[in-house]
């Protein structure tokens, strides 16, 4: 049994064959999928479809999130804005606490945008701070968003930097992990979160994720397809899916030498303490 702990199954590429993406997921055993929200929009249509269709598919599971995405930060002027909509992200979670399980995707993510790179950071710092204090007070862990814009140096590391220091304080899940062997190294000292690994990790140009994999321990590690986004080397060009997470969880077994059985029940039981899923 595998869990996919990051998809995205309410996007129009999804909207014709739904219920045999699914299928193919659970013949895969991928048989749990946490259907992540970007926006309050999205948050609440993830929800409704965890509790409508997803509810009806044999031999699964599906739980989602409330979040907004960083690249959204551009929408909130001003701190008023950003409450109203943690207010409403809130209510969310109160409809549905059995079934909303985390607070995200938020994070930070420094490519370059149409603001200037100083007002971009700030926005999107006071936005991902106002989704921790929204899960510190819900206690709910986060499902982070890291991107650090390495064009010009490739050593950059300080979205990573910045979101661990802002998050040493709580716990959940670095998704789509992109951190370099220092960064890897500072989150094993210094945070409770759990790494998840996309189908970045299988990309020829991506050693450094390999190696990270071989650094963490397993009950450190968890699993993503962030589909229908970032298929895994074998997919490149189509749309990514969760069954795709067994691809993942079969190199990962061999950077670390073991049984894909013991990637499966650890990896599972990592997420199923952290997002105390039933």
């Amino acid at each position: 049994m595998l869990i996919d702990t990051h998809a995205h199954l309410y996007w129009d590429s999804y909207k014709d064959d739904l219920d045999e993406v699914i299928k193919r997921s659970v013949d895969a055993g991928v048989t749990t999928i946490i259907n992540v929200g970007v926006d309050v929009e999205k948050s609440q249509i993830a929800l409704q479809q965890v509790q409508g269709k997803l509810a009806t598919m044999p031999g699964f599971s599906a739980y989602s999130t409330i979040g907004i995405h960083p690249h959204e930060s551009i929408k909130y002027p001003n701190a008023v804005s950003i409450h109203k909509d943690m207010e409403r992200l809130e209510q969310i979670y109160l409809s549905s606490t059995s079934k909303v399980v985390a607070v995200g995707e938020c994070g930070l993510d420094y490519l370059p945008s149409s603001l200037s790179i100083d007002q971009q950071k700030d926005s999107q710092r006071k936005l991902f701070q106002a989704q921790i204090d929204l899960a510190k007070k819900l206690n709910l862990p986060l499902i982070v968003h890291c991107r650090d814009d390495r064009s010009q140096n490739p050593q950059t590391s300080e979205a990573w930097e910045e979101i661990i220091n802002m998050t040493q304080d709580h716990f959940g899940i670095f998704h789509c992990y992109s951190g370099l062997p220092q960064i890897t190294d500072y989150i094993l000292q210094t945070t409770k979160f759990l790494v998840s690994f996309a189908g970045t990790l299988t990309y020829p140009k991506n050693d450094y994720l390999r190696e990270a994999v071989k650094i963490l321990p397993l009950g450190r590690i968890v699993l993503e397809t962030d589909c229908p986004f970032l298929p895994p080397q074998s997919k490149r060009g189509q749309r990514n899916e969760p069954v795709n997470v067994l691809e993942i969880a079969q190199l990962i077994a061999e950077e670390k030498g073991i049984s894909l059985k013991e990637i499966g029940i650890q990896t599972t039981e990592n997420v199923k303490k952290l997002l105390k899923l039933n």
